[in-house]
């Protein structure tokens, strides 16, 4: 946190004449100028610090904190600007333009910040705009330095929290704290006292606190329009959990500071309907963090560039969230057409999958992706080498077990008392159905009781048969793509359900010539007087004169 600010007092010495900073936390943001400022005086510079808005017009910020008003003329962005450009004091000035994106289309806007920028190393003179959006025109880009400030890091939030915790008179332990600021980060500092303030009035700080701020961050998602929020749910795969079991302590501040990385993320392999986004959200609850999913749809637009903006947007949410659970859905689809992009739709999809591609593979924030796919052979390889995944998990059809507990947690659901079911005959019944097919069972079994007594409707084991004698499942319709979907998950993915163990590949025989043959024969008996150890061998050499092979320089055996 505070190295961009170093970066922004080193820039202010070295007479960059316009700076850009994108922040959401305007007085947080000035506050730290401020500081830069008072550095600067302290090391004997005469600075002056001027702040402009749309509201209160320009005014001279004094040493001691007070606003002076410099009159109505300056509170037009042009006359401002203007004022800035004529600006011949000795003293370093810096002026703070409060929102100035809104203004900077202008065309005589665009001509002063060109001007003051091609000027201002003789003036000494110096501009800072602070926006939360970056909107800048093509024609400043090589004029103006743009930076991003980033949100409050651990050691802001912590004090954030220790404020908090005197307000209410409640000293919290060191691991406690460290889970509080953990929930908190990706949250701007009012955000996060809000939180905290929260989770003291609801939860006294107990153990349920960092749900209760991490939950907070819904809202977050909620305003980016194009991620989605999901709350933690429960599922179960054996395979997958000892996987994520183990990457877990990954996230723990002890390992951090060993240096250890956290998990980049995984690709769901399966069979539609078999529960991959349930997966999804089995990670998110296994690990306490906040599902978000990626809709790739609401990324197109129809405006030229706003769809790379939009991708970027969404990275730069879930990244402000962060630790948290990215899924993609079908990224396959999503991701279709990207070699004949140029040709259909100008590159959009491309530029996009390579932007994807770039971030997975050099992001260093927290966010655990979790991309699913039903057809392999759509992904493009660079997907999937390693770096971008760590692991590659098959989801397989339900097994026997899995088929017995999906119909007794969907029977539940629908208030049935899952217990006077035959659930052992039924799972042996939906041999090769998914999870989605054995829901739909059920939902027809009520339709059909309901209709038979609508006065008092009974749902009974023998509308789930006659329901799932009629049901054709996807692993009959697609029984080949199946198939080969197996083949190839046995050799290149873990199966998430169970430990399967590959049986070793059984060699190609291998076909001799004659004098090969022959010569395989004699080695092996060599070996057998060899290890017999009753004899001495000096030197055994053998050479193809004439298609056989001879001894030469040897001893009698």
């Amino acid at each position: 946190m505070e190295a961009i600010y170093s970066k922004i007092k080193d820039m202010l010495n070295a007479y960059y004449p316009v700076l850009y900073l994108t922040s959401f936390e305007y007085d947080r943001t000035k506050q730290k100028i401020d500081g830069i400022i008072n550095s600067l005086r302290s090391e004997k510079k005469e600075v002056r610090l001027f702040n402009w808005n749309c509201v209160e017009g320009l005014n001279l910020i004094t040493i001691d904190g007070q606003h002076q008003y410099l009159g109505e003329e300056y509170d037009d962005a042009e006359m401002v600007l203007k004022y800035i450009y004529k600006n011949e004091e000795m003293s370093k000035d810096i002026f703070i333009l409060e929102d100035f994106n809104n203004h900077i289309e202008e065309e005589k806007v665009k001509f002063y910040v060109r001007s003051i920028a091609e000027r201002a190393k003789h003036t000494n003179t110096h501009a800072i705009i602070l926006s939360a959006v970056y909107k800048l025109p093509v024609e400043l880009e090589k004029y103006v330095t743009v930076l991003n400030i980033p949100l409050p890091d651990r050691f802001d939030m912590e004090r954030t929290l220790i404020q908090v915790e005197r307000q209410c008179k409640i000293n919290l332990s060191v691991e406690m704290r460290n889970r509080m600021v953990d929930a908190a980060l990706g949250m701007t500092s009012m955000e996060a006292d809000l939180a905290f303030c929260l989770a003291a009035v609801k939860d006294d700080l107990g153990e349920n606190a960092p749900y209760t701020v991490s939950s907070e961050k819904e809202q977050i998602i909620r305003k980016s329009g194009i991620l989605d929020y999901f709350p933690k749910d429960v599922g179960g795969m054996k395979v997958l959990k000892d996987w994520l079991f183990k990457r877990q302590k990954a996230y723990e501040k002890k390992a951090r500071d060993f240096g250890l990385q956290e998990p980049k993320g995984l690709l769901l392999l399966g069979v539609p309907g078999c529960g991959k986004s349930l997966t999804a959200k089995t990670i998110a609850s296994f690990w306490n963090m906040p599902l978000l999913r990626l809709d790739i749809g609401k990324v197109f637009q129809g405006l030229v560039g706003s769809s790379e903006d939009n991708i970027r947007k969404a990275i730069a949410t879930a990244e402000a969230v962060a630790p948290c659970v990215l899924r993609i859905d079908e990224i396959e689809k999503g991701l279709s057409g990207v070699q004949s992009s140029g040709a259909t739709d100008g590159g959009v999809t491309s530029r996009i999958f390579s932007t994807i591609l770039t971030w997975m593979q050099e992001k260093t924030s927290p966010v655990f992706v979790v991309a699913t796919a039903n057809n392999i052979n759509l992904l493009p390889p660079e997907l999937l080498r390693k770096g971008r995944f760590d692991e590659i998990f098959f989801v397989d059809l339900p097994n026997e077990e899995e088929r017995r507990k999906i119909f007794e947690i969907h029977l539940i659901k629908k208030n049935q008392n899952a217990q006077t079911f035959p659930l052992e005959m039924l799972s042996k019944k939906t041999d090769g159905f998914n999870g989605a097919e054995i829901e739909e069972c059920i939902k027809e079994a009520m339709f059909a009781a309901y209709v038979d007594n609508p006065e008092n409707p009974k749902l009974e084991a023998k509308y789930l048969m006659d329901a799932i004698n009629k049901t054709v499942p996807l692993s009959t319709t697609m029984k080949e793509q199946i198939s080969a979907l197996r083949q190839w998950a046995s050799t290149r993915a873990k199966n998430a359900s169970v430990e399967t163990v590959l049986s070793q590949k059984k060699e190609m025989p291998v076909l001799l010539t004659r004098p090969e043959f022959e010569l395989s024969g004699l080695s092996i008996s060599i070996e057998k007087i060899l290890r017999s150890n009753k004899f001495r061998v000096y030197h055994l050499s053998f050479e193809y004169l004439i298609g056989y092979p001879y001894f030469t320089n040897k001893q009698d055996f």
